[in-house]
């Protein structure tokens, strides 16, 4: 699998550098459940939500979509809501947290959700569980701004 895994060669050059370290989202967000299939928008790319899956809203009004049983295992709805129907969800404390890399240059991942864009300087991100996996299923990318303002560093990788 790794000698065909579509975001092999950057995976390569972040495994090679061990420089992932690990963190843990630290804000609120907002989401509603997505009703019908659509197409968003996001910082990283065009996106699909499918019917069940949330559309999420971070602090800065970046959207993204995210499978109900990820935002549930990370996240637990507040009773807090608004108008429009968004949910506050604030992140669960025993949660396990991501492991995160900073990149220099433009990139791009496929995700299992869609192909994203980084800017240089963006983060790519992994599950902790994934903390000894050389080509996780699941990398996406984190804004740069947005993952120093919503994550907070717990280590460095050992």
């Amino acid at each position: 699998m790794s000698m065909n895994h579509p975001n092999k060669e950057l995976l390569d050059e972040v495994n090679r550098a061990n420089s992932w370290f690990a963190a843990r989202k630290t804000k609120c967000l907002w989401a509603q459940e997505v009703t019908d299939d659509q197409s968003v928008s996001t910082l990283e790319g065009e996106l699909i939500a499918k019917a069940g899956d949330y559309l999420c809203r971070g602090e800065s009004g970046d959207t993204w979509p995210q499978k109900a049983k990820t935002l549930f295992s990370k996240y637990e709805a507040t009773e807090e809501h608004d108008n429009a129907g968004w949910i506050k969800f604030s992140p669960k404390p025993e949660a396990a947290g991501v492991l995160a890399v900073q990149i220099k240059h433009a990139f791009q991942v496929i995700a299992s959700w869609g192909e994203l864009t980084g800017q240089p300087d963006d983060y790519l991100v992994k599950n902790e569980a994934d903390k000894n996996v050389e080509y996780p299923e699941d990398v996406w990318i984190v804004n740069r701004a947005i993952f120093e303002g919503t994550y907070e560093v717990t280590a460095s990788r050992d």
